[in-house]
C-alpha cells in the first residue's frame, strides 16, 4: 500500500503548513456556516411567531414588558437606606430583569429548551426574593431558594415541568426542538423551528413576571417611602386581570396557583 495515510484521512500533516491550515479552516467554514444557517433560522421564527401571535398575547407581552423595564429603572434612584439584604434583592432584582427580555428573545426565536431552562432560574430567583423578606440573610446564605414558599394546591408540579426541561429528564423535551423525519430518520432540527409550543413557553414566562412584577411593585414603596406608587399599583392589578382573563394566571379555585 502506498501513498501518505495522513493525507488520505484528512488529518493534518505537520510537515505541510498547507495540509495545517485547510484542516484549521475547515471546522470554521463549517461554524460560520452553521451560524449563518441558524441566524436565518431565528429570524424566520420570529417572522411566523409574530403572524401567529393573537392580540391578547402581544397586548400581554408588551405590558409585562413596559411595567418591569419601567419599575426596574428606577432602582437608579438613591435609596435612604440600604443593607446587605437590600442589596442582595437589589441584585437579584437586576438579574430577573436582564434575564426577561433574554428569555422573551429565545422564545421569539424558537429557542424553547434554553428559554424554560432560564424560567426556572427566574422562579428561583423570585423564591429568594420571597425569603428575604422573611428570613435572616445568614440563614439563606449558600442555600438553595426553598421554591416551597410559593406555592399551593398542587401548583409545585409548574416547576417540576420547569426541571424536566433543564434537565432533559424525559424524551418527550425534545419535541420542544421540532421533530422532523427525513425518510427512515427521526430526530430534532438542529436548528430554530417555530411551534405553537413558543406560546405555552411565553405563557409560562408571564406567569413568572407577573408575580414578580406583584413583588416589585409593593418593594419599591418600601425602599423610596418618598414615592407614590398608586398609578403602578393600579395598572399591575389590571395587567394581573387581563392576564387572568386570558388564561395565563389563575387563582385558588383552580390548581397551578402561587401564594403571593
Amino acid at each position: 500500500m502506498t501513498g501518505n495515510p495522513e493525507a488520505s484521512s484528512g488529518t493534518p500533516n505537520e510537515n505541510n503548513p498547507d495540509s495545517t491550515v485547510k484542516a484549521a479552516e475547515r471546522p470554521l467554514a463549517a461554524a460560520c456556516e452553521f451560524q449563518g444557517l441558524a441566524i436565518q433560522a431565528r429570524e424566520k421564527c420570529r417572522e411566523e411567531f409574530r403572524r401567529s401571535e393573537r392580540e391578547v398575547d402581544n397586548n400581554l407581552r408588551i405590558s409585562v414588558d413596559g411595567q418591569i423595564a419601567a419599575l426596574v429603572a428606577t432602582l437608579s434612584r438613591r435609596f435612604a437606606k440600604v443593607d446587605e439584604t437590600i442589596s442582595y434583592q437589589i441584585g437579584i432584582t437586576a438579574s430577573f430583569a436582564r434575564t426577561h427580555f433574554i428569555v422573551t428573545d429565545l422564545i421569539l426565536n424558537g429557542d424553547l429548551v434554553e428559554a424554560i431552562t432560564l424560567i426556572r432560574k427566574q422562579l428561583e430567583s423570585l423564591a429568594r426574593l420571597h425569603e428575604l423578606d422573611s428570613k435572616p440573610l445568614e440563614k439563606l446564605h449558600g442555600r438553595t431558594p426553598n421554591i416551597g414558599i410559593l406555592f399551593r394546591n398542587g401548583g409545585g408540579e409548574f416547576y417540576g415541568h420547569l426541571s424536566e426541561v433543564a434537565h432533559f429528564s424525559k424524551p418527550r423535551v425534545a419535541e420542544l426542538m421540532r421533530v422532523i423525519q427525513a425518510g427512515e430518520r427521526i430526530s430534532p432540527s438542529l436548528l430554530p423551528e417555530f411551534t405553537d409550543h413558543s406560546f405555552a413557553c411565553l405563557d409560562m414566562n408571564h406567569f413568572v413576571a407577573i408575580y414578580f412584577l406583584g413583588w416589585i411593585t409593593e418593594k419599591l414603596s418600601e425602599w423610596y417611602l418618598d414615592a407614590d406608587y398608586a398609578g403602578e399599583r393600579r395598572l399591575f392589578s389590571m395587567t394581573l386581570a387581563y392576564a387572568e382573563k386570558i388564561g395565563v394566571i389563575r387563582f385558588p379555585d383552580r390548581p397551578n396557583t402561587m401564594l403571593n
